[in-house]
């Protein structure tokens, strides 16, 4: 099989266990899912870093969701206060998965949070499928010459490549995983071809794939027959914790049966000794499918004003924010920054603090 330069297992898929949110606000459950990701065989053990502030506008507004038990609602900006992981923590978790010999990682969300880990020690970048289109945070991630996972969830097959190309420019250590923003995603639904597609697309690139179906292998066994060298899945200490990510996690029994079916998955591939599932194989296609197109308006970032704009002042990059809409209305993509920053630019209306900005508001 093929390794991965840079990573500290490199025989072998690399299999993270993404603790995200699911510590619930208790450094303790943090220890104990990177015991749990240990004793399963991971090779890596991922949180994720983000704030309130630099991830959604106050204004948001309110997320309806529902999981196997009931249905939910909650105001979006003060929900991620409480999901947010302690900046103090990170030491802490850098040092102890150190202790324990398995890669700490965390998804980074905004350049200030992507500064400060890495000068904590953090030595892998991982960057969500919400992150695909942020250009700026991308290029600032490339910079640190350090390994980067890519997910592309909800992601067409050119903004895939926009962003490779982008840290393509300072490196070329950088793996794609193929993934759906559907929580969870039914077999169906997985379109699992998409890496045969990345495989003819991108020669020259690894791939793998991020899992959020409530199967414990099923789609991670046939990424491995696929080619897939990195794969991602949610972890929980119990199912029916609250949170909105627990449900359809895996639990420590469960992963390590993954695990185990996964170096299993190796050698049949390396023996030639599988079988392709067509209704997990799915379509090829790296598009947006409808069953993402709710979470990738919702959470695909955006550019907002920072504060208000009178009709014929100039807009500043300074002045310009880039977050998740939620339920706000989209605004221009995060690659437009650049134009504020090359160019005087008014404003052809007056325009308020968190509006998404927009083309007619410019131009």
């Amino acid at each position: 099989m093929n390794g991965i330069k840079g990573f500290s297992k490199v025989n072998k898929v690399y299999i993270i266990a993404e603790i995200g949110i699911n510590h619930n606000g208790s450094l303790e459950n943090c220890y104990r899912m990177i015991d749990a990701s240990v004793e399963s065989g991971c090779n890596a053990a991922k949180f994720q870093l983000f704030s309130a502030k630099n991830l959604y506008p106050k204004s948001a507004g309110q997320m309806d969701w529902k999981d196997d038990k009931s249905e939910y609602s909650y105001d979006i900006y003060e929900a991620v206060k409480n999901f947010e992981l302690p900046e103090k923590w990170i030491e802490k978790l850098i040092s102890y998965c150190e202790s324990k010999n398995i890669d700490f990682m965390a998804s980074v969300f905004d350049v200030s949070g992507l500064d400060y880990i890495v000068e904590k020690g953090m030595k892998i970048i991982k960057l969500s499928s919400y992150a695909i289109t942020n250009i700026p945070l991308i290029e600032a991630c490339a910079k640190k010459r350090l390994p980067i996972i890519m997910s592309t969830g909800g992601a067409t097959l050119a903004e895939t490549e926009d962003a490779l190309n982008c840290v393509l420019k300072y490196h070329d250590n950088v793996k794609i995983l193929h993934c759906s923003i559907a929580y969870p995603t039914d077999l169906k639904d997985i379109n699992m071809g998409v890496l045969n597609t990345f495989k003819y697309a991108f020669p020259n690139i690894k791939y793998g794939y991020s899992d959020h179906s409530l199967e414990v292998s099923d789609a991670a066994i046939q990424s491995v027959y696929l080619g897939g060298i990195v794969l991602e899945k949610h972890i929980t200490l119990n199912k029916k914790m609250d949170g909105p990510d627990h449900f359809f996690a895996l639990e420590p029994e469960e992963l390590k049966i993954m695990v185990s079916d996964i170096r299993n998955a190796e050698e049949d591939y390396i023996n030639d000794n599988f079988k392709i599932d067509e209704v997990i194989y799915g379509s090829s296609a790296r598009i947006c499918y409808e069953q993402e197109k709710y979470l990738r308006d919702f959470a695909y970032m955006t550019l907002f004003l920072k504060k208000d704009v009178k009709k014929g002042e100039i807009i500043f990059s300074n002045d310009i924010s880039i977050l998740r809409p939620g339920k706000k209305r989209r605004g221009l993509e995060p690659k437009y920054l650049q134009l504020f920053k090359d160019n005087i630019i008014f404003a052809k209306k007056d325009i308020l603090f968190e509006d998404p900005l927009q083309w007619e508001m410019i131009l």
